[in-house]
């Protein structure tokens, strides 16, 4: 009878929403990681928040003057005659006018959440929602952050991803036109990047690697002709991962010189003589 009066404790914490794939129209980083997704996900958290503090990368708006000034100034209370509760009735309302001047989701001093879990129906995937920043960018310093030094246990590559989709071949064609035509320009010198693509799919057998290649093949002979593959050291990337009723688009800088955006350091070579011995 006691183990029937116990109470279970069961962890929810991907349950909290019911769909199972990627909601279309939202941005952010698309993860693969090695199992454990609970603690991978706080890996991802904390570089994130890590690195949203650099404003080349965050372009959330800046806290408006006026709210600054709010914040900043000393509430002003008049002494003169007045009473000891008056002091107190001014000092509370002073206070009260400072919390409601903070940004937040419409609550005194609560801070609006910019990363959020989207569930992918896909094991060993994660993909987080981020508002307000530069994704590619953000990406490529995630990158290069944790190939320095050993950052991540769980989390394996990342992708930036700018555009969400439900599974439609005609709407991915309209996204990958722009995509190419915003990224393929070129430089000071008049010369255009050089590229490749990556496709995966999960979950998904409805779209064929064969046709991705073929519109992205159609879209650079009308929009850069001129354009040249190069399948080792590319600078730019497109690449295609589509997740159960989800495709998702993104652009990849250096993919293969930065290891196919690996968030693991470069081994050194005496650690791999000593563990093969």
């Amino acid at each position: 009878m006691a183990d029937n009066n116990r109470k279970r404790n069961h962890n929810h914490w991907n349950q909290k929403v019911k769909q199972k794939s990627v909601e279309a129209g939202v941005t952010g980083l698309f993860f693969s990681c090695e199992g454990h997704e609970k603690q991978a996900l706080q890996e991802a958290y904390s570089i994130i928040d890590e690195l949203l503090e650099d404003p080349q990368i965050s372009t959330a708006p800046e806290v408006a003057a006026e709210d600054v000034k709010v914040s900043e100034a000393k509430p002003e209370v008049d002494v003169g005659d007045d009473s000891d509760e008056d002091i107190a009735d001014a000092l509370k309302k002073a206070c009260d006018d400072q919390r409601q001047a903070k940004p937040g989701n419409g609550k005194p001093g609560k801070k609006e959440r910019r990363c959020i879990q989207r569930p992918t129906g896909v094991k060993n995937c994660i993909f987080v929602s981020v508002k307000n920043a530069k994704i590619e960018l953000l990406a490529e310093k995630m990158v290069d952050l944790t190939q320095k030094a050993p950052r991540c246990r769980y989390l394996q590559r990342v992708y930036p991803v700018e555009h969400t989709m439900s599974v439609d071949l005609s709407k991915m064609n309209e996204v990958l036109m722009k995509v190419i035509s915003d990224t393929l320009k070129p430089n000071d010198e008049g010369k255009l990047p050089t590229y490749s693509v990556e496709f995966k799919a999960r979950n998904n057998d409805s779209v064929a690697r064969a046709s991705v290649l073929q519109m992205v093949d159609d879209a650079i002979c009308v929009l850069a002709p001129a354009a040249r593959v190069n399948l080792n050291h590319a600078d730019v990337t497109f690449f295609v991962q589509v997740s159960r009723t989800t495709i998702m688009i993104g652009v990849c800088r250096q993919f293969y010189d930065r290891r196919k955006y690996s968030l693991r350091p470069v081994k050194a070579a005496t650690n791999a003589v000593t563990a093969a011995e």
